[in-house]
């Protein structure tokens, strides 16, 4: 097997696990402190990773990344925030498909042509999220403290995927071939943002030190991520690529099934299962 889809799908599981951790990070503390403080280790294993990541470092790509790094951390700190209101297994699949779905919407805006796989994914993510708003069990809202009716979480989410979905758009603007760099800038161009934001409301800059260790992990795992993909795509098929990781959150969906005891009704799982259709739908486009 090709190893790119290995690391692809190993992509995937991280993003979806970064995901989990974040969220469940964010329902301890405040999501801006958690995610200005997993930015750091993300930052960090991003320089570990530069001397085994070789490419071309250029002035227009590090701007795209300082661009995208600010859209990034804000909207990684809109996700946990949705992922805290919860419930996760509603909250996730609907920021994924929107920000996958904003690019191509934005390419429609500038005169491309998409593929009518991606026109049908763009059709299938209304109806996924209609589904995935649908009432939840009692006994879930009972457990993790929650409101039998998800649509608490949709609106976070859907900001939270638009806003991701511009990061998405910036950093599709850095030439093929880039080194680490680009990344590298847009995490520590995240960490300002955050920290101004921080600053002006006027508060704490990290969690409370029992929340510190849970918010440093969800920074590793993502950027471990973004390496896996990184070292993936010029090994592989960029739509197989890009398809696999588009599965992210099936991970975060079944870690909250199974840690956190979310339940589904019949038309969320109906939901679930459309939703991660039309994400590899657009990412095949």
């Amino acid at each position: 097997m090709n190893p790119a889809y290995l690391l692809a799908a190993l992509g995937s599981l991280l993003y979806g696990s970064a995901d989990f951790c974040g969220g469940l990070a964010a329902r301890r503390a405040r999501a801006l402190a958690v995610t200005f403080l997993a930015g750091f280790s993300a930052v960090a294993v991003l320089f570990v990773g530069l001397p085994i990541a070789h490419g071309i470092t250029r002035g227009t790509d590090l701007a795209w990344g300082a661009a995208g790094g600010a859209f990034g951390a804000i909207g990684a700190m809109l996700a946990y925030r949705a992922l805290a209101i919860g419930p996760m297994s509603v909250a996730s699949p609907i920021f994924s498909i929107t920000g996958l779905a904003l690019p191509v919407l934005v390419g429609i805006a500038l005169g491309e042509r998409p593929a009518w796989i991606a026109l049908l994914g763009l059709g299938l993510a209304p109806l996924a999220i209609g589904l995935l708003a649908q009432g939840a069990h009692p006994e879930h809202a009972a457990h993790a403290g929650h409101p039998a009716d998800p649509r608490r979480a949709v609106f976070p989410a859907l900001v939270a995927g638009s806003v991701l979905g511009f990061f998405l758009v910036f950093l599709g603007r850095i030439q093929s071939g880039a080194s680490l760099w680009p990344l590298v800038v847009a995490r520590i161009t995240g960490i300002l943002c955050l920290a101004a934001a921080l600053l002006v409301r006027r508060e704490p800059m990290l969690p409370a030190r029992g929340d510190r260790s849970l918010a440093l992990l969800t920074g590793v795992i993502d950027s471990l991520a973004n390496l896996a993909y990184v070292a993936a795509v010029p090994r592989g098929s960029l739509s197989l690529v890009a398809a696999l990781v588009s599965l992210a959150p099936a991970t975060s969906v079944l870690l909250a099934r199974g840690i956190l005891s979310e339940r589904w009704t019949p038309l969320q799982a109906a939901g679930l299962l459309l939703a991660l259709s039309a994400g590899v739908c657009i990412s095949f486009g």
